[in-house]
């Protein structure tokens, strides 16, 4: 009869939990090394369920058609920075990564209805590093990657609306038409673009990748995170090394950059927004104080290390976006867990993570770029890869 009960008890347990695992909260957390398949996403908090008390409760049908009207000016954020991010701007939907054109113009024009006011990457680095003064809800345009669309569609806008921006190139793919990926743009065209208001910044001379930490490639991430693993020597890098090359990596592109373009200060986005502390002891090193990541958040003076809001993507809802802004872009909350039943929010691999004990021969732990510990898993040769789909370039 004991065991009855017990079985009885445990099937209760088990229809709950799986009630709460499907039906439980679709928030998904942001972090530093999250791809475009997920950055994609405006940020967290508009896509959580209308229950949630930070959602943003704005329809996500397509409203790049609707008409824009010039609301009563407000100060939404006082000595503050918002940055958006961006990858494509495209007139039509080529994968999860970009945005389309009719979306960007709405952007625009909600961000002057509303009152927003952007500034320049030199206006933004006086301010994170002197407190120099900003306009009140103050705007930083930045666009990874350098792709070409972004002289056929992005430019003309920004240049017709007299917005300044920054592009973060990847340099080694500049005028470099053998490179592998998305086509990037040439010299030429980025002459063309700084003389009409476009900075252009270090995106690394050519770390954009995901690469192997282990003997088997079962596990990947950002080579700027951490040691890789070096195949022709059988074995993974030294701290020295992996200083050694990224320091390397980014001297090349800041030497490029400042050549062809006469920057007078260093910037550097980091791809995937991924980092740890030896990777910004190089940035130090090399005179780069201001660097960003993917991480979404509003800026105050002395944030060196930048967080920004991505705008661009597929799912992206101008109007949500800017509601987002006016309220000054909240980070994502992280739920607490308060008893056994939380844990169905975290998903099957997040479950796992939480009520097994650690197994240090199934699990590899590395720095996580915001600071903290994160765990790779590699069950059967399995990994969390970090690559977008079709093999694109990413953040």
């Amino acid at each position: 009869m004991k065991w009855l009960s017990i079985a009885i008890v445990g099937l209760v347990v088990i229809l709950v939990a799986s009630q709460f695992w499907t039906h439980g909260t679709s928030g998904r957390k942001l972090n530093n090394v999250t791809p475009v398949s997920v950055v994609n996403q405006i940020n967290v908090s508009l896509n959580k369920p209308k229950a949630d008390s930070d959602a943003v409760n704005i329809p996500t049908t397509d409203t790049a058609l609707l008409p824009v009207k010039t609301v009563p000016y407000k100060s939404y954020y006082r000595n503050k920075v918002i940055v958006l991010m961006y990858h494509e701007v495209t007139p039509e939907q080529i994968d999860s990564g970009t945005v389309l054109s009719s979306k960007f113009k709405r952007q625009l024009a909600l961000m002057k209805a509303y009152g927003f006011k952007y500034i320049t990457m030199k206006q933004y680095t006086d301010f994170i590093l002197k407190g120099t003064p900003v306009p009140d809800n103050a705007v930083l345009m930045t666009f990874d990657d350098g792709y070409e669309s972004f002289y056929q569609y992005a430019y003309p806008i920004l240049k017709e609306n007299n917005i300044p921006a920054t592009m973060f190139l990847i340099a080694n793919t500049v005028s470099n038409p053998k490179h592998p990926g998305i086509p990037k743009v040439s010299w030429e065209q980025i002459a063309d673009m700084h003389k009409n208001g476009i900075d252009f910044y270090n995106h690394t001379f050519d770390s954009h990748v995901i690469v192997p930490v282990n003997a088997s490639h079962s596990v990947k991430r950002p080579t700027l995170q951490g040691p890789i693993y070096l195949d022709q020597l059988k074995r993974k890098e030294t701290i020295d090394e992996f200083k050694a090359r990224v320091k390397k990596d980014l001297s090349q592109a800041q030497t490029l950059i400042k050549e062809k373009l006469g920057n007078d200060m260093d910037v550097l986005a980091f791809p995937y927004g991924s980092f740890s502390k030896t990777t910004l002891d190089v940035c130090k090193e090399l005179g780069i104080q201001i660097t960003f990541t993917v991480k979404p958040g509003i800026n105050k003076k002395g944030q060196l290390n930048g967080f920004r809001v991505n705008a661009g993507g597929d799912k992206n809802n101008p109007d949500a976006l800017i509601q987002l802004m006016k309220n000054g872009v909240p980070e994502p909350k992280v739920k607490k867990t308060r008893s056994p039943f939380d844990l169905m929010n975290e998903g099957p691999v997040g479950t796992f993570l939480k009520i097994l004990p650690k197994q240090p021969d199934r699990y590899q732990k590395h720095e996580h770029p915001s600071g903290k510990d994160d765990i790779v898993i590699r069950l059967k040769g399995k990994s969390d890869s970090f690559e977008r789909k079709n093999g694109a370039d990413a953040a």
